[in-house]
């Protein structure tokens, strides 16, 4: 107690009768039996595999940083987490956005790139182009007028239509991979959210199967920004086992009729976090809701969920850009000795790709490199465009399914070509054969046609392998960009195993 005087002087006994406990230390605690003293225990922490471990087991210490940690909470306008590169990676890549395990990225950097993702999965810039925002100019929604709002959250696309059509096929009914998706998750519990609302009830409780990490969560009002697009606002607090503030405990007491329960892991939580308190950020200071009158509420943040879906095309090609050294995007000097279809900034960033690229590298070592030239429209659509029928109905598989993602398209004009977001660095582009060879990378950010009236060559030696790939109908090769309209491809080395998409 000395320790938390000294720490903490103008609190009162109360306060820290009040202060987390930690009991929750005993999870992280392994007993052996030494083997010189037979029968008697010797308690080692997990981590750091130390008896009476200095810093596990420095009880004083975890208190005081515990209470620190509360009281941030407490007087800040979003929850305090925090989340890890690796968990920062992983939650990108669980929404299409692959960055190398390698990255350099600066945390700074990092962390504009994750904000930027979750912004366009809300479609933010579109919906709210102007922060500060302010819920109370929107009309609020009816249960009775309105469609209900789970079928309002819903966003998805084709891709994940026919890839959960696929698994359920193949998995009969067991989770899938899409299921485990951090994202999907995500988006779930948002859709639980909304239908827990069309059903009346306005409070739900986040938490892991073991009971270590909790996320409460009231819907306050839901506001509506077009007929078809809900504002749910929320108050929100988070509890962990290490620190489970007694409003925290108190609010669930109180609401223990009424709210639901959603299992999701820590780290589902931790993203969920996120996106609540970049959206907080956002809020006009002006603006208040009303609050429970028991006081437990004083300390929840105040922010909003959006419908949250698949990233469109063209941030993804924005948040997937590539310049410069592929591992920490500086200046490049050099390029891979072997393949010669990576670059680097020096030694140092190419030494710690090499355990990714190894495969790569190999696979491309002798391969024949074939210049082709590809185009933005097909002879077929040109012919439409000139007999008038401009009636032509593009689906964009990376869009949510909304009043812009089927849309008639006129070929008038020669479209725009694509912005080449690779620079020069190598990446997989599918080449798949139909009346002309359509070649797109992952994230649709370069999306071409091949046809022997363009470049009889490289059409005829792409469909000279076509018979290499699945049913003699697509393939997957590295290419690099070398001109506006112009790839280089790596025809006769495929990668060492065939993407999924």
């Amino acid at each position: 107690m000395a320790k938390l005087h000294a720490a903490f002087p103008d609190f009162s006994e109360a306060q820290f009768m009040d202060r987390p406990p930690i009991s929750y230390v005993f999870e992280n605690i392994v007993e052996r039996t030494p083997r010189k003293a037979k029968g008697s225990l010797v308690y080692e922490c997990q981590e750091h595999h130390t008896p009476n471990c200095s810093s596990c087991f420095n009880w004083a210490t975890m208190a005081v940083k515990n209470i620190k940690l509360q009281a941030k909470s407490k007087n800040s306008k979003v929850i305090p987490i925090d989340i890890s590169k690796e968990e920062k990676l992983e939650f990108l890549r669980s929404m299409g956005v692959d960055l190398l395990p390698s990255t350099r990225l600066s945390q700074d950097a990092l962390e504009k790139k994750f904000r930027s993702a979750i912004d366009a999965s809300q479609s933010f810039s579109t919906l709210i182009p102007e922060p500060p925002f302010d819920p109370s100019t929107l009309s609020l929604w009816s249960k009775k007028t309105e469609k209900p709002l789970v079928d309002m959250v819903r966003r998805e696309n084709m891709r994940e239509i026919f890839a959960g059509f696929q698994a359920n096929i193949q998995l009969e009914g067991k989770e899938s991979a899409l299921d485990r998706n951090a994202f999907m998750r995500i988006r779930q519990m948002i859709m639980t959210v909304a239908h827990d609302l069309d059903q009346g009830r306005e409070t739900n409780l986040i938490q892991d199967k073991e009971s270590k990490n909790a996320l409460c969560i009231r819907v306050v009002e839901v506001r509506m920004l077009d007929d078809d697009t809900p504002v749910m606002i929320v108050l929100y607090r988070r509890g962990t086992r290490d620190s489970p503030s007694s409003e925290v405990v108190k609010w669930v007491e109180q609401v223990l009729e009424s709210f639901r329960q959603i299992v999701a892991t820590a780290e589902e939580q931790k993203f969920l976090l996120a996106i609540l308190n970049t959206n907080a950020r956002r809020l006009a200071s002006t603006y208040s809701v009303k609050r429970h009158s028991s006081g437990l509420e004083s300390a929840f943040a105040l922010s909003f969920l959006l419908p949250v879906g698949p990233i469109n095309q063209r941030d993804m090609g924005r948040l997937t850009q590539h310049t410069g050294c592929v591992v920490c995007g500086t200046k490049t000097n050099n390029r891979c000795s072997r393949c010669h279809a990576v670059e680097y900034c020096g030694a140092e960033c190419q030494l710690v790709h090499w355990s990714e690229h190894k495969l790569a590298c190999k696979s491309l070592q002798g391969g024949d490199w074939v210049e082709i030239t590809f185009s933005m429209n097909t002879p077929r659509r040109r012919l439409l465009a000139a007999m008038g029928k401009n009636c032509i109905t593009d689906l964009n598989v990376m869009s949510g399914l909304t009043k812009d993602s089927m849309k008639s398209k006129t070929y008038e004009d020669e479209p725009a070509l694509p912005t080449n977001i690779h620079s020069q660095n190598l990446f997989l582009i599918k080449m798949q054969r139909g009346s002309d060879i359509l070649i797109y990378d992952r994230t649709r950010s370069i999306e071409v046609y091949l046809y022997p009236e363009l470049d009889p060559n490289g059409y005829e030696q792409t469909m000279s392998q076509m018979h290499t790939g699945q049913m003699g109908m697509k393939i997957y090769r590295w290419a690099k960009r070398v001109g506006e309209n112009r790839l280089s491809v790596c025809l006769n080395k495929p990668p060492p195993k065939d993407p999924q998409w």
